[in-house]
Parts: structure tokens; sequence; C-alpha cells
């Protein structure tokens, strides 16, 4: 195989060989002989590593700029459904909302004894707000849905 080195396909040659051998055979009257063997070509493999520059392309692009407008996140469920929660334990104090359907209830308590322990209360529909003091024992909620924190 034969490359020049220009960039132009390699080529490849096939040698052929012929030889010629003469013999003289012992009998009882001399004789000469003469044979002609063609050999098989032999076959060869060459490899050939051609090393390469590589190419710097460069490209130029139009800038794109995207503007998104994000509003604030989701907020995350403090507690949900109805029942009487223990401050401090089973909710923290602070300020919670609600998207209450019609007919929410919520009372701030002080213990709980029933009517006597009411701080504060609050029946209604849509968006509701309680603040939960640290001096509050419990929070009673009805139909409120869930509540997050508001702080």
């Amino acid at each position: 195989m034969v490359g020049s080195g220009d960039g132009a396909p390699p080529t490849t040659s096939v040698a052929t060989e012929t030889v010629t051998v003469t013999t003289t055979a012992a009998a009882p009257t001399p004789a000469q002989a003469t044979m002609t063997v063609t050999a098989t070509p032999a076959t060869e493999t060459h490899t050939v590593t051609e090393t390469l520059e590589a190419e710097t392309v460069t490209v130029e692009a139009e800038a794109v700029t995207e503007t998104v407008t994000v509003g604030p996140p989701e907020p995350e469920i403090a507690f949900s459904g109805d029942g009487i929660y223990e401050v401090g334990v089973d909710i923290q104090p602070g300020t919670y909302v609600a998207d209450a359907g019609d007919g929410c209830y919520w009372a701030r308590l002080s213990g709980s004894d029933g009517f006597d322990s009411i701080i504060t209360n609050h029946f209604g529909a849509g968006q509701t707000i309680a603040t939960i003091k640290e001096s509050d024992r419990f929070f009673e909620t009805s139909d409120c849905g869930p509540w997050s924190r508001r702080d």
C-alpha cells in the first residue's frame, strides 16, 4: 500500500514472482528435466496512520433573552383539618391564613373547658387570618380547610 502524503488515497500493488527450478534425475538413463513453478503472491498488510490537525470553527449566535415573571411560591400547609390543636405541641404560635369556604369557625382558647376558655373566635366565609399567641393553650378550627403559616 503506497500513500503519496498529499491527501490522495493510497494505492495497492500486487507482486507476482516466477521461480524456475532445474533438477537432474538419477535414473537408468540420465535425464534432465526442467520444471517451472509459479508461486502465489504473498499477502502483505500495511497500516497507514495519518494525523490531521483539528480545525477550529467559531460560530457567532445572536443572544436570546427571555423574561419570566414568577409569582410567590405556594404557601406550605402548616396544619389542616378540623380539630383542637395544642399550642406549642401540635402547632406553633404565629399568624396563619386559610381560604375558607362557607361556615368556617376558629377559636383561640385558654383551656379546654368550653365557652369560658374562648379568648377570641371567628365565624365566616372566604379568606380568614388567625394570630395564635404563645399564651394560648389551644386553637380550634372547623370547616376552614388547610392553614398556612404567614409570618
